[in-house]
């Protein structure tokens, strides 16, 4: 893998919603382009996110997904937060 810059708090936020709309069965709209506004081509380039095209609706959207390496990305950020919020 590449390296490349630490993200963004921005760019964490917008997998973390990314991965928690992909996890809520009730919701019936995937993650699009325009939810993540900018931060698509960085976490595209790092190989965190893919976009799948699919049929909702009757239109063919551009959807977000995370994968595997976004998906661990976040799980090996979780110990990181909580040892931060125990600091404070």
């Amino acid at each position: 893998m590449k390296y490349f810059r630490p993200l963004s708090e921005s760019m964490i936020q917008n997998l973390k919603q990314c991965h928690e709309a992909e996890l809520d069965e009730t919701n019936e709209k995937p993650y699009m382009m325009e939810d993540m506004r900018y931060a698509v081509a960085p976490l595209f380039k790092r190989g965190l996110i893919e976009v799948k095209k699919e049929i909702v609706d009757n239109k063919l959207l551009h959807c977000i997904h995370l994968t595997n390496d976004g998906i661990e990305y976040l799980e090996k950020l979780k110990p990181a937060e909580k040892h931060a919020q125990i600091k404070q």
